[in-house]
């Protein structure tokens, strides 16, 4: 049985210094910037023509290195952790036991067990020309050290820089086995103030086993693209979403940097986008807000990789956290 991810909680302990009181009786602390401190890991942002403004490792041998946040850290819950489990990564044919992270110098000691290793820093991590020093922080985890985080969200760290810039882990699903099971999408950080940074969004169909036809959205674009099924919320209003907080963190929006391209016999006027209370556009079809489910069954295909047709649609006629149901949109 796979173990809950533990429940955090926090109050202020001092000048300077929060404690972290986890469910489980753990205590961490998130040390607060200080005058005069040693400076530690650098921040940067880099402008894209495609993603738009997006953190990156400011300095050091990772300088360049797009940074990223998970869906499933949220609410209180650290849903990236350490506890070893086993999941499909880009080998098809075998199952590799692995983390979600683990210590950034696993990068450089060649450990290849940690899926996301932790973006860390020994002192108070430093802004970069339009970082935010203010939303800039960290908090101590066991078998990590002291993450970096921006606006609350823990940094990661997954694939290298590259020119043209190509990050391999946006709009990167881990739900459920054969996946790694962190249950989530992965997500790039915009400097403004830490949202996740999609993908321009392309809507497609997917195939489910029954045969039916149904809305999907392109995920993990860049390293095995799939057509993951999407939802609509029972309770939404048009162009309004009424699922955020917990309801978002089981029901990833489906965001995008630019207007949704569609494919396959989707009309391209029924797409659109409608503005979260986050800032970011989140696609919407026939005006209804569409969502990801962080735990979607994904299925290899035969002789290499995932099957790019469609996910298993598991997520239909489930109830969010706002007691709304979410469904499938066949498509016709």
């Amino acid at each position: 049985m796979a173990t809950r991810a533990p429940r955090l909680t926090w109050r202020r302990a001092g000048t300077g210094v929060v404690v972290i009181l986890l469910g489980v009786g753990a205590v961490v602390t998130f040390l607060s910037p200080k005058s005069g401190a040693p400076l530690g890991a650098k921040v940067s942002v880099l402008v894209t023509s495609r993603f738009g403004s997006v953190l990156v490792v400011g300095s050091g041998p990772l300088k360049g290195f797009p940074l990223y946040e998970f869906s499933g850290d949220a609410n209180g819950t650290l849903g990236c952790g350490t506890t070893l489990k086993k999941g499909y990564d880009f080998n098809p044919d075998a199952a590799v036991t692995m983390t979600c992270t683990g210590p950034e110098k696993d990068l450089s000691d060649g450990v290849a067990s940690d899926d996301w290793p932790a973006f860390t820093t020994s002192a108070k991590p430093v802004a970069g020309a339009r970082v935010k020093q203010q939303l800039l922080g960290s908090v101590v985890r066991a078998r990590i050290g002291r993450q970096v985080t921006y606006g609350g969200h823990p940094l990661y760290l997954f694939d290298p820089s590259s020119t043209p810039f190509t990050p391999a882990g946006v709009n990167y699903g881990e739900t459920v086995a054969p996946l790694g099971p962190w249950h989530g999408y992965w997500f790039l950080v915009s400097p403004g103030g830490g949202q996740p940074v999609s993908n321009e969004a392309t809507i497609e169909t997917a195939t489910l086993p029954n045969g039916e036809k149904v809305l999907a959205a392109k995920e993990d674009p860049n390293v095995n693209p799939v057509a993951v099924v999407v939802y609509v919320d029972s309770r939404d209003h048009t162009n309004v979403s009424t699922c955020s907080d917990e309801c978002a963190s089981t029901w990833v929006p489906v965001l995008t940097t630019g207007p949704p391209s569609a494919t396959d016999a989707i009309a391209a006027s029924t797409l659109g986008t409608t503005r979260r209370s986050n800032g970011t556009y989140q696609v919407t079809y026939d005006h209804r807000p569409l969502y990801l489910y962080s735990r979607e069954t994904f299925f290899r295909a035969h002789g290499a990789g995932l099957l790019a047709t469609g996910t298993a649609g598991n997520g239909n006629g489930l109830r969010g956290a706002n007691g709304a149901v979410f469904t499938d949109v066949p498509v016709r």
